[in-house]
């Protein structure tokens, strides 16, 4: 049987976090200097925004934002609680007033730009603290964990109408009455097909399928490293070619059978966010250097590959999407994985045996028999009892990635090189789940796209100053986790 919640129990937790925040403030105090983190230009536009002086300067505000997100603070209203009761606090934040609600909900739409330039500017500051973590974590897991990248998408759901359940419960319960015939999983695609594309409160607010569920929210890009920080974060309707109107849309036709599913939706729309995703993260970071770059089957689109490897020599490793694979795999000798297979033994694939690229010739991989041992010297020994070629090496077999770079990966799918770089495929997961739980990007309550966008660079600013704090303190394990820093 569950215990049951008693107000001692609350009160208990309640004075234990209160009892952290001394610790917080005292290392920031000791460690962090946010005036010197705030971009120059910030700077200029807040005091020149104003004919007379602000009651309160630009870095006691970001502060007590950014104390929000690292204490997880949900809303505003209790901010301005805190700050009330909490001399401390507002010690600590140089706040000579504490501000009115209004007043923050006007300074997050008027500078979102400013706080996207600030999250920019502190991940500029933190790549060489990356850098050297990846060095010293380079032996232990093969690759510099610094220079492998991980993206995925994820949605910030608004305080819409349109969200609340009843509204999506309502719909499918009307379609079930009037097609009973019809199986649950059509009726599904047929009340997504007749829901609204957009929330009544703002066209910005657009119908996305996120974590398995249907939603009203803007649909966001993130990026972090393989060591779980922050490299990039985005608005994925402010990319080109990548607003709502530019991307598949299920139609809005109940009686058409062919209805494709949420599913096959989303992974339209992550294809297509991977490239001017990557174009901006470059035109803000241009002397970033990139490894690789992980990321899930949503992903597996062909032009994202040939981008990836041709344009910016970045090796792609993206999981395969089962449903796009009809069309590029399947032809004799090659497997669903892209990989050669024995010409007497489909089931069996040929072993990768490195990539190769002479002076004037393309980049390709090679593939040998898999009865086939390397001995000394660079010399070949087949094993096979009845080899399909007279080669006493037996079959060897190049693959051209430009021939087909979804098909023939720089590094083939399978080998233990590529498992390697995906199995960081997992942390991108961690980082978003941060991003929405102890920094509360999952649990703000906004309609308007500027306070959203906003509350998304803050979170992520929030997460950088962490890292930034742990690796000052020398607390490089810690380097992710504000509670940690304290315990």
């Amino acid at each position: 049987m569950n215990k049951q919640l008693s107000f001692a129990d609350f009160n208990q937790n309640f004075t234990e976090l209160l009892n952290l925040q001394p610790q917080l403030l005292q290392l920031f105090e000791e460690f962090i200097d946010l005036r010197e983190l705030i971009p120059y230009t910030w700077s200029l536009h807040y005091y020149k925004d104003t004919g007379h002086p602000h009651n309160n300067s630009l870095s006691a505000i970001v502060s007590a934002l950014i104390l929000q997100k690292l204490l997880s603070i949900p809303t505003v209203e209790l901010l301005i609680t805190f700050l009330n009761f909490s001399e401390a606090l507002r010690n600590f934040c140089g706040l000579r007033t504490v501000p009115d609600p209004s007043f923050f909900s006007r300074f997050k739409q008027e500078y979102a730009d400013d706080i996207e330039s600030f999250f920019h500017k502190l991940v500029d500051i933190t790549e060489p603290i990356c850098q050297e973590l990846g060095q010293t974590l380079t032996k232990e897991f093969g690759v510099n964990p610094a220079k492998v990248y991980i993206m995925d998408t994820t949605g910030i759901e608004c305080f819409v109408k349109e969200n609340n359940p009843k509204f999506f419960n309502a719909l499918v319960k009307k379609l079930q009455y009037l097609n009973k015939d019809k199986p649950k999983e059509e009726i599904y695609k047929l009340a997504y097909s007749q829901m609204p594309k957009s929330a009544a409160a703002d066209s910005n607010i657009k119908l996305q399928y996120i974590n398995g569920t249907f939603c009203y929210a803007h649909k966001t890009a993130v990026m972090s490293n393989a060591l779980g920080i922050l490299r990039h974060m985005d608005f994925c309707d402010q990319l080109p070619g990548c607003s709502t109107s530019d991307l598949p849309q299920i139609p809005d036709n109940s009686q058409s059978s062919e209805l494709p599913s949420p599913e096959e939706i989303k992974v339209l729309w992550d294809g297509k966010l991977l490239i001017p995703a990557m174009e901006n993260f470059f035109k803000s970071h241009p002397s970033f250097s990139i490894e690789a770059l992980t990321a899930d089957s949503g992903f597996d689109d062909t032009p994202n590959y040939e981008y990836l490897f041709k344009q910016r020599h970045v090796l792609p490793i993206i999981k395969l999407n089962p449903r796009a694979t009809k069309d590029s795999f399947g032809i004799p000798g090659i497997n669903q994985d892209g990989i050669p297979t024995c010409p007497n033994d489909p089931s069996l694939p040929m072993v990768w045996d490195g990539s190769c690229q002479g002076k004037n010739r393309s980049f390709r991989n090679k593939f040998i028999c898999p009865k086939t041992k390397k001995l000394s010297g660079g010399k070949y020994l087949c094993s096979c009892e009845s080899p399909c070629t007279t080669s006493s090496c037996g079959r060897m077999f190049y693959t051209y990635p430009e021939d087909n770079y979804r098909a023939h990966t720089p590094i083939p799918r399978g080998t233990p090189e590529w498992n390697n770089y995906l199995d960081f495929r997992h942390i991108i997961e961690q980082v978003i789940s941060r991003l929405k739980l102890p920094l509360q990007l999952g649990r703000i309550l906004v309609r308007d796209r500027r306070t959203a966008k906003a509350d998304f660079f803050l979170a992520g600013s929030a997460h950088l100053v962490t890292a930034l704090l742990a690796y000052r303190m020398g607390a490089a394990d810690k380097i992710r986790s504000t509670k940690a820093l304290v315990a």
